[in-house]
């Protein structure tokens, strides 16, 4: 065989180590970031402490902030869009909490590499770590303002119509669709570094188009064009009807699984 022929052979063959597949390496990344969950749990239960250091009341400060902006505006707001307050304060009370969590999971999602420099010069960890550390800070969140909102729904009589398997559901489709959204806000931001500006900018504007504090049959036909292409309004819905005691509508499902 001349040297010619020796050359083709070699070059005919598949190398022995192949590289990882973009798929391989998310799924490892996701697995060793499962596995590392006492990590992120401490540094999300430290983030909230360091917050409130040195506060009396500690962490219970976002309770009685939520319940004294949500009462004062539920009462206001019912009068303004001439409503029942057992009707406008649970409303309000559950649009405002969870358009809270969202917007904070999207707003500081942009900052999670970035706050994360530190830990990933030190050591390789696994990068979704500092996803999954962001997403349980902003649920301990959401954990302490369900406070007021359970108290809101017991007031006015709907605590027991919520329909919780529903709840479950738009809350663990709503997680993971953030851990996916911070994820990537989170990569692009670190490289470009105008995007959490931007995005704030963005969420500023998306509180008043989306049904937070009025409701979408008060929109002429024409307007709720602005509900039906808000994704945010979709998981709002979603994550709002169970605790009325109704349904969300399939478009709203359909709309925040895509």
């Amino acid at each position: 065989m001349d040297h010619q022929s020796v050359s083709e052979a070699k070059g005919n063959q598949e190398p022995l180590l192949k590289p990882y597949s973009q798929g391989f390496l998310l799924r490892k990344d996701v697995v060793d970031s499962l596995r590392n969950w006492r990590f992120w749990v401490f540094l999300g239960w430290n983030d909230i402490a360091k917050q409130y250091r040195r506060s009396f009341v500690g962490p219970l400060w976002i309770v009685f902030n939520s319940a004294f902006f949500i009462i004062a505006f539920g009462l206001i707001g019912a009068q303004l869009f001439k409503l029942p307050v057992e009707e406008y304060l649970p409303y309000f009370c559950a649009g405002h909490i969870f358009f809270g969590f969202i917007s904070a999971l999207i707003t500081e999602g942009c900052m999670t590499y970035i706050q994360a420099d530190a830990f990933l010069k030190q050591m390789p960890y696994p990068k979704l770590t500092f996803v999954f550390r962001l997403v349980w800070r902003n649920v301990i969140m959401l954990a302490h303002n369900l406070v007021v909102l359970m108290a809101v729904l017991l007031w006015s009589g709907h605590f027991t119509s919520v329909r919780w398997w529903e709840l479950f559901a738009a809350i663990s489709l709503t997680l993971v669709c953030a851990c996916a959204v911070v994820a990537i806000l989170g990569a692009l931001a670190a490289r470009f570094r105008d995007i959490p500006m931007a995005v704030a900018s963005v969420m500023q504007i998306s509180f008043f188009v989306t049904p937070v504090m009025w409701r979408p049959d008060q929109l002429t036909e024409r307007a709720k064009i602005l509900v039906l292409l808000n994704p945010l309004a979709a998981f709002l819905e979603i994550l709002r009807q169970p605790l009325l005691g109704a349904s969300a509508s399939p478009h709203a499902w359909a709309h925040a699984l895509l």
